[in-house]
């Protein structure tokens, strides 16, 4: 049976690997200073609508959140996050380990809010150089529970940030995600047009790895950053000799010919029918009588089961429990179902029937 574990279980999508393959004999300068890198960075230059932004190939998610926030923030300074961000919770403590603090607001849903950032901000200040001064904000679009942010959110974000003269990352892992999402009024135009900085991940939709960190000149935070993220880059180890591969498939991904009807490059078609799989699967999931964690039109669903149900769950549909507290009182957890580029059709109303068979 199809597993709806994750989102990067499968390998590269068709048109990803035909450019690979098409590719892989041709002989091409090493640490991304090739054609393919840099054509990549131009075409997702002309998508977001920024020409002069920055734009940095990284292997994985993490040393993307490492070198984003090592590179906006001061060695003093730290990134402002909701409790269950993913460096606070999967990072092992990477951001640490790298010299900056991780502050945490009691935000849910691993959803950042300007009112849960405010006691640490108010605290920075009343205790000056004693405390780790807060530098950014860091969110993921989608969060880490599957909220999508609506534009209203994303710019009161971006307006408690500048009054504090703070940086704004937006963790982009699933970015192709939040901005497929059905009903979503906020753009990859409009986060390009006001974060600091960004990633497009790859990893999650559709390449075989990689993600694009891109960085705006716009800002004093986002020109310091720029200056040092190739000295970053190369101190962390994410410096690829064969960066050519992340060029290719970003060049593949936002290829200017692979438009459909809709006007979308590959890289957000990956992304829309994994959005569209993961809201038929919601659909079918409530149906069966279990609730959701909340109602979001990501690739990413959460639904509350009974530790029986969860275990037969993630047996057959490879999807993943997670410990949550219960509002009911009943003793539920969460379970997290993935769909990804790769999902089949059929596949959705096979998981729905075994997810009925289950119910208790």
């Amino acid at each position: 049976m199809h597993q709806f574990r994750n989102d990067y279980s499968e390998g590269a999508a068709p048109a990803i690997l035909d450019a690979l393959v098409r590719t892989n004999l041709e002989q091409c300068v090493g640490y991304g200073a090739d054609e393919h890198c840099s054509r990549a960075a131009e075409l997702i230059r002309a998508e977001i609508g920024q020409p002069d932004a920055s734009v940095t190939f990284v292997p994985g998610g993490t040393p993307a959140n490492i070198l984003a926030i090592t590179s906006l923030t001061e060695e003093f300074e730290g990134p402002l996050c909701a409790a269950d961000a993913h460096p606070t919770i999967h990072e092992t403590g990477a951001i640490e380990a790298h010299g900056r603090r991780l502050l945490a607001t009691h935000d849910p849903l691993g959803r950042l809010t300007c009112s849960g950032m405010e006691p640490l901000w108010a605290a920075s200040v009343a205790n000056g150089a004693a405390t780790t001064r807060p530098g950014m904000l860091y969110f993921s679009q989608t969060s880490e529970l599957g909220y999508v942010y609506t534009r209203t959110e994303f710019d009161a974000l971006c307006d408690w940030a500048a009054e504090r003269e703070l940086a704004v990352y937006v963790d982009g892992a699933r970015m192709a995600s939040g901005c497929m999402a059905a009903g979503t009024d906020l753009t990859i135009q409009h986060i390009a047009e006001r974060a600091d900085a960004f990633t497009l991940g790859g990893t999650k939709n559709g390449m075989l790895f990689g993600e694009a960190l891109v960085v705006s000149p716009r800002t004093a935070r986002g020109r310091h950053a720029i200056e040092r993220l190739p000295y970053l880059t190369k101190r962390a180890g994410q410096l690829t000799a064969k960066g050519r591969v992340m060029g290719v498939m970003y060049e593949a991904a936002f290829d200017p010919a692979t438009r459909d009807a809709a006007g979308e490059v590959l890289y957000w078609q990956l992304a829309r029918h994994a959005n569209a799989c993961a809201v038929e699967l919601a659909r079918g999931l409530a149906d069966a009588g279990y609730e959701p964690l909340l109602s979001t039109t990501g690739n990413q669903q959460f639904f509350w089961a009974t530790p029986g149900e969860a275990a037969r769950l993630a047996e057959g549909l490879g999807c993943e429990p997670m410990a949550a507290d219960d509002p009911s009182g009943t003793g539920r957890g969460l379970v997290r179902f993935v769909t990804s580029w790769a999902t089949p059709q059929n596949a959705v109303a096979e998981a729905v029937a075994f997810a009925r068979s289950v119910k208790e």
